[in-house]
């Protein structure tokens, strides 16, 4: 006969509802989606002005306009008369420099030979046109010109203003 007092343990089972792994699952999920996140925020390339000439003042729009026009011209020049033509008196005696209102030709300088520099008055701002032989036309513009570059490579840390990027 079987007595009342059986030394036998009672295990409890509990039903497998998915709790446990539901837990383990979202967790999982937001790993990814977190790491995910991560990745596409660390491969994002810097904010760049998109269009440069959008900080420009409206003199300063124009000017850069007429430089884009002059280099044009300086260049149709250029092919006509050679490397000649690429002088700071030649180009003003052509009237082929643009100008601020109130400047003179006397405003542009020769920085070195085929590279010029235009400083606008009572401001810091300047424009600078490199017609280097072999090499497209550049403008480049400085919101703030500290000191005068004295070589066309120093303008690389300058905005390039025209379409031959």
């Amino acid at each position: 006969m079987l007595s009342s007092r059986s030394n036998s343990s009672v295990e409890v089972v509990r039903p497998d509802d998915g709790r446990l792994e539901s837990v383990w699952v979202a967790l999982f999920i937001a790993a990814v989606v977190l790491l995910g996140a991560l990745g596409i925020w660390a491969r994002q390339t810097p904010a760049t002005l998109a269009d440069p000439s959008a900080s420009l003042t409206t003199a300063e729009r124009q000017l850069l306009l007429e430089l884009s026009i002059a280099a044009d011209e300086i260049e149709f020049m250029q092919g006509l008369l050679g490397e000649e033509a690429l002088t700071l008196g030649n180009l003003t005696q052509q009237a082929l420099l643009p100008l601020f209102v109130g400047q003179d030709l006397q405003a542009w300088q020769a920085i070195e030979q085929g590279c010029f520099l235009l400083a606008q008055p009572n401001t810091s701002t300047a424009f600078a046109l490199s017609l280097q032989a072999g090499a497209a036309t550049a403008i480049f513009y400085t919101p703030e010109l500290v000191h005068p570059p004295h070589t066309c490579n120093e303008l690389s840390g300058w905005l390039r203003m025209d379409n031959n990027l």
